[in-house]
């Protein structure tokens, strides 16, 4: 009888490890996107991310006149993120546009590893540039150049033309529901065959007696 449940008990956990090791693999992966900014003139680069994304390695970064600098954020989870660039405000200094949002889409992809596709968009047109570009402005709120009517953009925008993702809470990849459902129907099969042959066992001792 010991012997029995030993190895049913046994062979539950050895289930339920097996069960385990797909979360542990996906978790592994992880993915570090990078936003490029540039500001005319120099200045601060504030990066403000909504509820539940992965906070970026710098919340702000300074930026030179004529040169490119990059956020980078580090997502070990598949998940929609959002998040808002900024300059830091100066006296009597606008830029334009006011701000601008990228939307990062990050999905698993084989053997645990993670891609994702990043959508930026400016506060004051749907144009999908390639980089932040903060202009000078005389006036706040003043249209500039890198609209969708500007002649010198090229029609069509390089990055997917796809509808921005909705922003939502992040719950979690789905699978890992399906990992936990699983992992419930396994214990409960174990403990329902543990039964079966203990009270199949008392049986057994009672009739020889």
């Amino acid at each position: 009888m010991k012997k029995t449940t030993l190895s049913l008990l046994t062979g539950i956990l050895l289930l339920v490890a097996s069960c385990l090791f797909p979360l542990t693999a996906s978790a592994a992966g992880t993915l570090t996107v990078s936003i490029p900014i540039e500001i005319e003139g120099g200045g601060t680069a504030i990066v403000i991310p909504e509820v539940n994304c992965p906070m970026p390695e710098q919340t702000s970064i300074e930026v030179a006149n004529g040169t490119t600098e990059h956020i980078k954020i580090v997502i070990s989870e598949p998940g929609s993120y959002i998040y808002t660039i900024r300059v830091e405000k100066k006296a009597g200094v606008f830029y334009s546009p006011e701000s601008y949002t990228a939307y990062v889409d990050v999905v698993p992809e084989g053997a645990g590893q993670l891609s994702a596709t990043i959508v930026l968009t400016k506060s004051d047109s749907t144009y999908k540039p390639d980089v932040c570009l903060f202009v000078l402005s005389d006036d706040p709120g003043q249209e500039t150049p890198g609209g969708p009517d500007d002649p010198s953009q090229p029609d069509t925008p390089t990055q997917p033309s796809k509808d921005p993702p909705t922003s939502r809470p992040k719950t979690g990849d789905d699978h890992m529901l399906d990992v936990y459902l699983l992992i419930c129907i396994a214990s409960a099969g174990g403990l329902f065959l543990l039964a079966v042959v203990y009270y199949a066992s008392t049986d057994r001792l009672i009739g020889k007696k």
